[in-house]
């Protein structure tokens, strides 16, 4: 099992519909909170020089709560939920766990070569040599 289905496991969950809108979204958040401290901070360098004449009214984020934006982002990452996760939990209740995971997360190039003549790369044999 850990030759053959780990990496579709994995690649399951990780490319889970659930799973990618999760880390596009806190991606996001965590740029817009990155934007809002760096503007914040160029105004903090810049304001002794000129007398406190700049302020963030024209930033984009002026008056936007980004860090609670991204805390939100981060709350509803860690009680995601993803239904790959929940199938998984479901073979792993079973007797037979390590063949069900295998129908599961078959790999299609194995069975290609199942169905070919035997293991993978394999030509099959015809019974003579």
């Amino acid at each position: 099992m850990r030759d053959l289905g780990i990496r579709h496991i994995i690649g399951t969950v990780l490319d889970a519909p659930e799973n990618t809108a999760a880390v596009n979204e806190l991606r996001e958040r965590a740029r817009e909170a990155g934007f809002k401290a760096g503007y914040a901070r160029c105004i903090s360098h810049m304001n002794p020089l000129y007398q406190s004449k700049f302020t963030d009214e024209w930033s984009g984020f002026h008056g936007v709560d980004v860090e609670a934006r991204l805390a939100a982002a981060v709350e509803a990452y860690n009680n995601l939920s993803i239904s790959a996760i929940d199938d998984i939990d479901e073979c792993l209740e079973a007797e037979d766990c390590v063949d069900r995971l295998r129908l599961l997360y078959a790999d299609p190039e194995e069975d290609e070569g199942e169905i070919s003549g035997g293991t993978k790369g394999d030509a099959g044999t015809s019974g003579t040599k």
